[in-house]
């Protein structure tokens, strides 16, 4: 199974910087220009990791981190911001960011990020479907008093 990344960014030269360098590393890209459009494709392509740029027009990437992180649906995938801006950084990890990279960033520090946020989202997985398991074997047993 390809593993799908959604990368949001209002500018141009970023979204084909990481677009090339994510497919290099084996992943799908998907790509948004705002924030709009990052939650449309975010709740209709279920990606395993977002890549979130801050600042962009209309819908912020600090508001759609905190639509996505209160959907049931989109809650648990793994958000990473990236912003030329630092003092950012408290308020977007405090919107459920689960990582932050500065502008300009160095693409052997953002491959390591993603891998980890995948990582801890294959567990979160792993967790679901194992609690899942238990609740329909929780339903055959007997009522005990």
């Amino acid at each position: 199974m390809t593993v799908k990344i959604l990368v949001a960014d209002d500018e141009q030269e970023i979204r084909d910087l990481l677009e090339n360098f994510l497919n290099d590393q084996g992943y799908q890209v998907i790509l948004a220009s705002d924030g709009q459009q990052a939650l449309q494709l975010a709740e209709r392509e279920n990606p395993q990791a977002i890549i979130l740029d801050v600042r962009m027009p209309g819908l912020d990437g600090l508001e759609v981190c905190k639509r996505l992180k209160a959907k049931e649906e989109t809650k648990f995938i793994p958000v990473i911001f990236i912003t030329g801006f630092e003092d950012n950084k408290l308020e977007a990890l405090d919107m459920g960011a689960d990582d932050f990279v500065n502008k300009p960033f160095d693409m052997v520090e953002l491959s390591t990020r993603v891998k980890s946020v995948l990582r801890i989202r294959h567990l979160t997985d792993e967790l679901e479907r194992a609690v899942a398991y238990i609740e329909e074997l929780r339903k055959d047993l007997p009522e005990l008093h």
